[in-house]
């Protein structure tokens, strides 16, 4: 949005996010001119970027703005029917089902419709048969590997109001570390990427044992003096700046929570920063600089 620059859908979003968030009015011009910059990216077919999950957030952020009716259910109409036929969500249009793609997606709709909605029924049923057969507790990013906390975190968010999850709850808050961090899988070192996610999860379940707080402790403890958070996650997310997004969105998460109360605007809050840092990082190849060897 800075003149001269190409403007971007994902930061825009968040910034919109952020301000209204933190009590701007849609009547505020920067507020009108980000919303008016969003609508028109939207695509004839009622995506932005094609993408299941630029999709939802953008349509969440012009939800807060109580933005253009129409313009919302266009982009829901598109993401019901770039839904499966089995109920899930891929990246994009007719990609197959994708744990963490349909997990975000609804996860987002959660907070647009009834949780009798076809579509967020559809999927947190095809959700929960992808329970992963090995173990039976918890889900993963690959066939035939054991459930991890990235795919549990993400599905548990999602299909918390259609079905009894205290048994996956449970199996989540067992992957803890006795430094209060969460591992990708049981008996591998702590995490602060994959401990946030497991923080978002644990909030948006309404964990009743503050093991939340407890990873909080954990994340202010690996903090680096420079104040970033590096990950070790061997998959995905390799880069500081993804595990950095990762805490500063369940940061702010925790933080509004303590100050509203309220686990909508967290919830979102905390989704958005993260998600919108990371996909900015990805785009631009952002990266935190390395120390340099003397």
């Amino acid at each position: 949005m800075l003149p001269g620059e190409d403007s971007d859908v994902e930061v825009t979003a968040l910034v919109m996010q952020a301000l209204l968030l933190q009590g701007h009015g849609s009547g505020w011009t920067v507020i009108n001119r980000g919303m008016d910059f969003l609508i028109k990216k939207q695509r004839s077919d009622g995506s932005w970027s094609g993408n299941t999950a630029h999709t939802i957030f953008v349509v969440i952020t012009l939800h807060l703005g109580q933005r253009d009716p129409e313009v919302r259910e266009k982009g829901l109409t598109w993401l019901s029917e770039a839904q499966n036929g089995d109920g899930s969500w891929g990246k994009q249009f007719n990609q197959p089902g994708n744990v963490i793609y349909t997990g975000a997606v609804i996860s987002g709709l959660r907070y647009l419709v009834t949780p009798r909605y076809s579509p967020v029924t559809k999927a947190s049923d095809w959700l929960a048969e992808q329970i992963n057969p090995i173990d039976g507790y918890g889900w993963s990013m690959k066939r035939g590997t054991k459930s991890d906390v990235i795919a549990t975190s993400w599905v548990l968010q999602g299909i918390s109001l259609m079905y009894d999850i205290n048994v996956q709850l449970a199996w989540l808050k067992q992957q803890q570390n006795e430094d209060n961090g969460f591992p990708l899988v049981r008996g591998k070192p702590s995490d602060p990427e994959i401990t946030a996610y497991a923080v978002l999860a644990l909030v948006a379940c309404q964990d009743q044992l503050n093991t939340d707080k407890l990873a909080i402790g954990y994340l202010k403890n690996v903090q680096k003096e420079d104040g970033s958070f590096v990950s070790q996650t061997p998959i995905v997310f390799v880069k500081e700046l993804y595990a950095s997004a990762s805490f500063l969105g369940a940061a702010v998460f925790y933080i509004v929570i303590l100050l509203t109360n309220d686990v909508y605007a967290g919830t979102i809050s905390g989704l958005l920063l993260a998600t919108g840092l990371r996909m900015v990082a990805m785009k631009y190849n952002w990266n935190l600089p390395k120390v340099k060897s003397s």
